[in-house]
C-alpha cells in the first residue's frame, strides 16, 4: 500500500477490493457522473480544480477525454447531471456550464489550450473521413498517440454538424474554430472541399499509404414525412438543408407562418431560428406530448419563451396548396396508446379530428440517417436494418478490418458528446489494430486525478444553491443570433463547484453506517438510498448530533473519504473535505492536553460499566496510567515532572 495516498483507507478497512496505482489514484470505483458521461470525463476532479481556480489544470484534465470542452460547455445535454447525487439533496450541479467556464477562462487568457505532445513517433498514416465531432475527436486521440492523421472534409469548412446543424445562438462559430485549430496544431492535416467516395475511394487512399480509416460521415439524409403533397411544393424543406443554409449565410425567412414537424433538438433549433429570421407564427407539431419530446428540456423552455407554439398530440396527414405554393398542412389529433419499440406510448389518430393549419412553409425534422450509398468507394461495408453502419461497440471496427466508424453514421442522430466518445473509442480500436494488440473489452472510465477537496463546513455545503445560468434579454435574443446562454461567471462557478459531494472519493459502500449502528449502537451517521443501487449522505443541514467522535467510521472507511482531525478543544469529522461534525474535546486535568470527546468518554463508561473505573476523573490515558501507578505505590502523582509519551503518538 502506498504510504503517501491523499485519501488513505482506514486502518480497519477491508482493502482486498481496493486498487491503488503507484501515483495514489483509486481505481476500483468511479463517480456516477463520470460513469454516465459518454466521453468518460473525470467530472469530480475537474470541478474541484475549477473550485480552486485552477482552470488550466481543469481544461487539461477534460481534454484527456474530450477535445471540445468549450463546445460541450455550451451544447452538451449533460447526461451526467441526471446521475449527480447532489440532486437527492436539492438539485444537480451545473456540470456543463462549469466546463464551459473553465474553457472560456483558458481561451480568453491569451495562451489558449496546451497542445499535448505525441506519446510516440509512429509511422502509420490514418485517414479520417468527415470532420464532425466524431472525426475530429478520433483524429485528436490518434495524433496524441503519434500517428500521422489526415481529415478529408467534403464541405468548405470543418466541423460537421457543429457548424452546419447547431445554430449560432447556441454555439458560437468562433468557439468551434478555435477548438478545431487546437486539434490542427497537433499536426492533424485537415483537407476541406475533398469528398471521399466517388472519385477518391478508400482503395485510392490505401495505395497512398493510409493503413486505417475512420468514417465519421454523420447522418445527413433527412427522413421524409411520407404524406400526400410533400413532394409537390418547394416550401417543404428538410431541417438539415434549412439549418445549413442559414449557417452559411442564407438568413432569409421561409414564410411568415411556418410549421416544424418533429420533437427533437433539430426541430427546436429550426423553430428558434425561424423566430430570429422574422417569421410571425412558428409552430412545432409533435405527435406525442411535450414531456415526451426528445429535445433537451432547457431548449424546449427557451423556445416557448421566444413565442414558439407547441401543438401536442398532432399528426400531419397531408399538405395542401395551389399553383406551386403551399397554403396549409392538414393534421389529425391523437391519443396515446400502448408503448412502441422505443418504450414510448404510441400515438393513435382520433377519428374525425382533422383540421387544417394555414402555413407558408413546412420544415420536416422527424429524423436523419446516413446515406452510405453516396459513398460508393467505401466497399461492401455492413449496414444495420436502419441503414446505419454496423460497428463493434468498443473498438468501432466495421466489417472491413481496417475501417472503423462512429458518431451519427453508426448511432443515428445523437449528441455531440456521444460522437466525441465514439471518436475516442475508435482511436483506441485503430491503435490496437495497427499495433497488433488486444483491446481491453470492458474499459470503464476511472478517476484521472485525486484532487484535494474544497474545505467547508456542513452548513455551507447544505445551503449553497444551484447557480442560475443568465440569458441575454428576451427581445434581443428573438431578433439576433447572439449566444443566448451567457454561462457562469468566475465567482458563480467557484460557488457551484463547492456543491459537489465528491463521489469520486466516497464509494458509498455503507461500511461507516454499519459499524456505527451495529457495532456501537450509536446510529449517528446515515446514508439514504439514491436510486436503485447507490447511497448518499444527507446529514449536511444539522450535522451529526448523535456522533460521539469515536472514529470507528474513519477506521473502517476503505477509501479515506471519512477523516478525523483534532484541533485543540475540538474534534472534526470530515466527509470528502466537508466538516460534518464538530465535537468538544475533554482537557486532561493532569497535563492539559485535549485527549478525547466528552461524549465518547461517557459512552464508553456506560458501555463497559467497569466497577471502580473513574470516568468522572478528567485524565488522559497517559496521566491515568501515571495516576494508577502512583496510587498502587502510595505516592502522590506529579503529572508535570514525570516523563511521558508524546501525546501525538498515542492518538
Amino acid at each position: 500500500m502506498n504510504d503517501n495516498l491523499l485519501f488513505p483507507p482506514g486502518p480497519a478497512a477491508d482493502t482486498s477490493h481496493i486498487v491503488y496505482d503507484a501515483d495514489g489514484l483509486k481505481r476500483e470505483s468511479s463517480a456516477p457522473c463520470q460513469l454516465n458521461c459518454p466521453a468518460g470525463i473525470d467530472v469530480p476532479s475537474y470541478i474541484a480544480l475549477i473550485g480552486q481556480g485552477r482552470y488550466d489544470e481543469a481544461v487539461e484534465l477534460i481534454r484527456e477525454d474530450n477535445p471540445f470542452p468549450w463546445v460541450c460547455g455550451l451544447v452538451c445535454p449533460n447526461p451526467c447531471e441526471s446521475w449527480c447525487q447532489r440532486r437527492y439533496l436539492d438539485k444537480a450541479l451545473c456540470v456543463k456550464d462549469l466546463k464551459g467556464l473553465a474553457a472560456k477562462m483558458v481561451m480568453e487568457s491569451g495562451a489558449g489550450y496546451t497542445i499535448p505532445a505525441p506519446k510516440a513517433d509512429l509511422k502509420e498514416r490514418v485517414a479520417v473521413i468527415g470532420s464532425g465531432p466524431a472525426g475530429l475527436s478520433a483524429a485528436y486521440f490518434l495524433a496524441w498517440e503519434g500517428y500521422k492523421v489526415t481529415i478529408f472534409e467534403a464541405l468548405h469548412e470543418p466541423g460537421g454538424m457543429l457548424v452546419t446543424g447547431i445554430p449560432e445562438f447556441r454555439l458560437s462559430r468562433e468557439f468551434v474554430r478555435r477548438e478545431i485549430a487546437a486539434i490542427a496544431a497537433m499536426g492533424v492535416d485537415i483537407r476541406i472541399n475533398t469528398p471521399v467516395g466517388k472519385d477518391l475511394t478508400l482503395d485510392h487512399l490505401r495505395k497512398d499509404g493510409y493503413k486505417a480509416f475512420f468514417l465519421g460521415i454523420g447522418a445527413w439524409e433527412s427522413s421524409r414525412l411520407a404524406i400526400p403533397g410533400e413532394a409537390d411544393y418547394p416550401q417543404v424543406i428538410d431541417v438539415l438543408t434549412f439549418l445549413k443554409d442559414v449557417s452559411f449565410g442564407k438568413k432569409k425567412k421561409p414564410a411568415d407562418n411556418v410549421a416544424i414537424v418533429g420533437g427533437g433538438n433539430a426541430a427546436i433549433d429550426a423553430a428558434r431560428t425561424c423566430v430570429r429570421l422574422g417569421c410571425r407564427n412558428v409552430s412545432i407539431l409533435y405527435r406525442r406530448t411535450r414531456s415526451e419530446m426528445p429535445a433537451h428540456f432547457e431548449e424546449i423552455i427557451q423556445a416557448a419563451e421566444e413565442g414558439v407554439h407547441f401543438h401536442q398530440l398532432t399528426i400531419p396527414v397531408a399538405i395542401h396548396g395551389r399553383k406551386n405554393k403551399l397554403e396549409a398542412i392538414e393534421c389529425v389529433m391523437a391519443t396515446l396508446g400502448e408503448p412502441d419499440d422505443s418504450g414510448r406510448r404510441r400515438p393513435i389518430p382520433i377519428e374525425g379530428s382533422e383540421y387544417r393549419m394555414p402555413v407558408g412553409a413546412v420544415i420536416a425534422a422527424i429524423g436523419q440517417r446516413p446515406h452510405v450509398q453516396d459513398y460508393p468507394g467505401f466497399g461492401e461495408i455492413q449496414l444495420s436494418r436502419k441503414a446505419t453502419i454496423e460497428a463493434l461497440p468498443i473498438s468501432c471496427q466495421t466489417s472491413i478490418p481496417d475501417v472503423f466508424a462512429g458518431g451519427d453514421a453508426v448511432s443515428g442522430p445523437a449528441t455531440v458528446v456521444a460522437a466525441i466518445g465514439a471518436g475516442k473509442r475508435a482511436a483506441w480500436g485503430i491503435h490496437a489494430h495497427l499495433r497488433g494488440e488486444p483491446l481491453e473489452i470492458h474499459k470503464v472510465p476511472r478517476p484521472r486525478r485525486m484532487v484535494r477537496p474544497i474545505r467547508m463546513n456542513y452548513r455551507e455545503k447544505a445551503f449553497i444553491q444551484r447557480q442560475e445560468i443568465p440569458l441575454i434579454d428576451l427581445k434581443k435574443r428573438m431578433a439576433t443570433f447572439e449566444q443566448v446562454e451567457l454561462g457562469l461567471d468566475e465567482k458563480a462557478a467557484q460557488e457551484e463547484a463547492r456543491r459537489c459531494l465528491r463521489c469520486d472519493i466516497c464509494e458509498r459502500c455503507g461500511k461507516c453506517v454499519e459499524v456505527c449502528t451495529e457495532k456501537l449502537g450509536v446510529s449517528a451517521i446515515k446514508f439514504y438510498h439514491a436510486g436503485e443501487s447507490s447511497l448518499v449522505l444527507k446529514d449536511y443541514v444539522h450535522g451529526l448530533p448523535h456522533c460521539i467522535g469515536c472514529g470507528a467510521c474513519v477506521n473502517i472507511c476503505p477509501t479515506g473519504a471519512l477523516q478525523l482531525e483534532d484541533l485543540g478543544d475540538e474534534r472534526l469529522l470530515l466527509m470528502c473535505g466537508t466538516t460534518i461534525n464538530r465535537i468538544k474535546m475533554e482537557q486532561c486535568e493532569g497535563c492539559g492536553v485535549y485527549f478525547l470527546p466528552r461524549i465518547f468518554i461517557k459512552h464508553v463508561g456506560k458501555s463497559i460499566a467497569v466497577p471502580g473505573y473513574e470516568f468522572d476523573q478528567k485524565l488522559c490515558p497517559e496521566c491515568r496510567r501515571i495516576s494508577h501507578a502512583c496510587r498502587m505505590s502510595g505516592l502522590e502523582p506529579d503529572f508535570k515532572s514525570i516523563p511521558r509519551t508524546d501525546p501525538k503518538s498515542i492518538y
